[in-house]
């Protein structure tokens, strides 16, 4: 399911979205938390951070130290009416995966730990598109590559809670590889979180202080 799929469907159920950069975030006194982007300023009593990879620098601006680091992935996709699998497969071997999709070929995978500014490493592109021709080696060009970015941490677990700091903060963020697929639990909990309700979940190994 794409964005927009889901954004659809939580607009059907009465959700609006406005999309603002967020600049800077700021505690101010009777808990309520000031938001400053470039087009508008928002005071809200309660604020989700939820920013992927992005998260860092609002997280310390929110007075925790997250330990989040930029797993950064490359993609490269290929054009073809028909794909040669009918399923994801990886070549363990080689170290990515390659995923049929509609109307195109997807070869993803590698590892690199480089922020969000870094360029985009050619030579990690090279190596998917060798790899992936030694098992079809009758591939066109590639169609398009692209670099995406995973919020990872060091324990391999996200944070969800409360700020420690400020309470009306609550963090949903650095889920890795598993964004998409833990969105809908992570709501769950963040709404109970939010209202106050006790769903006897133990969420302490995923507290936003536990790194100290």
């Amino acid at each position: 399911m794409t964005w927009s799929r889901v954004a659809a469907a939580a607009v059907s159920k009465g959700a609006s979205f406005q999309r603002f950069r967020v600049e800077r975030l700021e505690p101010l006194s009777g808990g309520h938390i000031r938001l400053t982007c470039r087009e508008l300023v928002v005071d809200a009593r309660a604020v989700v951070l939820a920013a992927g990879a992005w998260s860092r620098s609002l997280a310390r601006q929110a007075g925790e130290n997250v330990p989040l680091d930029t797993e950064r992935g490359y993609h490269i996709e290929f054009a073809m009416e028909a794909c040669p699998i009918k399923r994801p497969v990886s070549p363990v071997d080689l170290g990515f995966y390659v995923t049929p999709m509609e109307g195109r070929l997807r070869v993803a995978g590698t590892v690199e730990l480089g922020g969000l500014s870094a360029p985009p490493n050619a030579d990690r592109i090279a190596v998917l598109e060798r790899g992936v021709r030694k098992l079809f080696p009758k591939l066109g060009p590639a169609r398009t590559q692209w670099l995406g970015f995973r919020p990872s941490l060091p324990d391999s677990l996200p944070v969800i809670g409360r700020g420690r700091r400020q309470p009306n903060i609550i963090f949903a963020f650095g889920h890795g590889h598993l964004g998409m697929t833990l969105a809908g639990v992570t709501s769950r909990i963040v709404a109970s979180i939010i209202d106050n309700r006790d769903d006897g979940l133990n969420l302490s190994a995923f507290r936003p202080d536990r790194f100290g």
